[in-house]
């Protein structure tokens, strides 16, 4: 994808080049979107600002008749200048296509709008290069990774009853809707951004972005400060295959082994006399799939004594997840200082991520000067499987080959992130980055890599 990689680097100076030479200063309304028509309902999208501008009118047409089309590019390059089994630096790269209609604004059917995206992703992973597979130090990096076109959801969606109600049909995720929050991608490691990554980051039907299954998702508002969802969603064991899943166009079930069945409460609190806004959820999910493996599987094959073959059905997930505004910047829900924590429980014989642990602050228009720009920083913690471990420890003491692609024994892994989000122009948004990566791989034998990259976003 040498020639994609070009595409990018010459896509984003050209970028930078048009941005007109925007001043230091930035207005705290920056340069905004036409005012869009009332909401119909609840789906309605807010706009975003442009980098071309509103497409000669045709953005404030589109939005005026419910159509909200969004195409983005993402690009991020992160490098390790020491520790890991090797230094180097590679790009991942993301274009987005987003398309959400209103269909009772286009067409008057009462409560009704489709959501559709697609994705082309290309490049490398840094982690890979230097021996990490459990945390991603760039979130765009994945499934769907160097195909042309990746088909990742389409879904159609009703709402009722003023809001309270809401039901969504079709090839979606289940971080769609659980476990999930906008603030998470302000880092660029994949250990939060989108969900914590140890919801979908083991054999468990926790799907997420950017592959889809069959599924259906309720949600009820008893208030308007708290919210309670639960869905049904299919468990594909080919999901992360490329064989199977590398365009995101195959829909059959024939790998199907369950289904997913997550259930969340939230509570979302406007704290004192500045509205802080707070989203606090816990969350159960449960995995109706037969035949988990035992990761003691492959030493009871070989007669490894105190190991016999086991076949488990069921796996359960819990999460905790908390945000809160303690300072306001601005008038925004997300302009302040804001705090964040989490903790995902598993079972230990299910995945690698048995625990994951998390804490960070974010904030946004806390430089007057420049109220666009933002400063993030996040401590994730993930305890690998005891259960895993275990089972490595006497691989590598038998000479046998180590499991879950390791080269030692794992047991935890720590990352440290720091960023700055600098918006350069309209659209147009730089993050420089840097993460520290304690034990990569969960292992010992790995030295701590320091890693350093930025992300680029153009909003076109």
């Amino acid at each position: 994808m040498k020639g994609l990689e070009s595409i990018y680097a010459a896509a984003g100076a050209l970028a930078l080049s048009l941005c007109a030479a925007p001043a230091w200063a930035q207005s705290s309304g920056g340069v905004s979107a036409p005012p869009a028509p009332p909401p119909t309902q609840a789906i309605d999208a807010s706009p975003v600002e442009h980098f071309l501008g509103e497409w000669g009118g045709v953005q404030t047409t589109l939005l005026a008749h419910g159509v909200n089309l969004q195409v983005n590019a993402v690009s991020e390059l992160a490098g390790n200048v020491s520790g890991g089994t090797r230094q180097g630096a590679t790009f991942a790269n993301q274009v987005g296509i987003d398309l959400d209609i209103n269909w009772q604004r286009l067409v008057g059917i009462i409560g009704f709008s489709t959501h559709g995206i697609l994705v082309n992703r290309s490049g490398s992973s840094d982690s890979s290069l230097f021996g990490d597979h459990l945390l991603p130090v760039q979130e765009v990096y994945g499934s769907g990774g160097d195909a042309g076109v990746h088909f990742v959801s389409f879904y159609g969606e009703e709402t009722l009853l003023n809001g309270r109600f809401d039901v969504a049909a079709g090839r979606m995720n289940v971080e769609n809707d659980f476990a999930s929050s906008p603030l998470y991608c302000a880092y660029m490691n994949n250990d939060l951004c989108g969900d914590p990554k140890a919801l979908p980051g083991g054999d468990i039907g926790h799907s997420a972005f950017p592959d889809a299954v069959w599924a259906a998702r309720f949600k009820l508002k008893p208030s308007p400060q708290t919210v309670l969802k639960f869905g049904v969603y299919e468990v594909n064991q080919g999901l992360y295959t490329d064989e199977d899943y590398r365009s995101g166009f195959k829909f059959n079930t024939s790998k199907d082994s369950g289904v997913y069945l997550p259930l969340e409460a939230a509570w979302t609190p406007a704290v004192g006399a500045d509205h802080l806004p707070g989203h606090y959820k816990l969350g159960v999910g449960y995995d109706t799939s037969r035949g988990h493996q035992d990761f003691g599987d492959g030493l009871a094959a070989d007669g490894v004594p105190g190991f016999t073959p086991k076949v488990r059905s069921g796996a359960t997930q819990l999460w905790a997840l908390a945000d809160q505004m303690l300072v306001r910047n601005g008038k925004g829900d997300g302009n302040g200082l804001i705090a964040l924590t989490g903790y995902i429980h598993n079972d230990s014989y299910d995945t690698a991520y048995a625990r994951q642990y998390f804490a960070g602050v974010i904030d946004a228009g806390f430089w007057a000067m420049r109220p666009k720009d933002s400063i993030a920083i996040l401590l994730t913690y993930v305890q690998i499987s005891p259960r895993l471990g275990q089972v490595e420890t006497v691989e590598e003491a038998l000479d046998l080959p180590i499991s879950n692609g390791a080269s030692g024994p794992q047991s935890h892994e720590a990352v440290f992130e720091a960023n700055y989000k600098a918006r350069i122009c309209r659209g147009v948004s730089v993050q420089p980055d840097f993460q520290y990566v304690f034990r990569p791989n969960g292992q010992a034998n790995i030295p701590d890599a320091a890693v350093f990259g930025a992300r680029a976003n153009v909003e076109f």
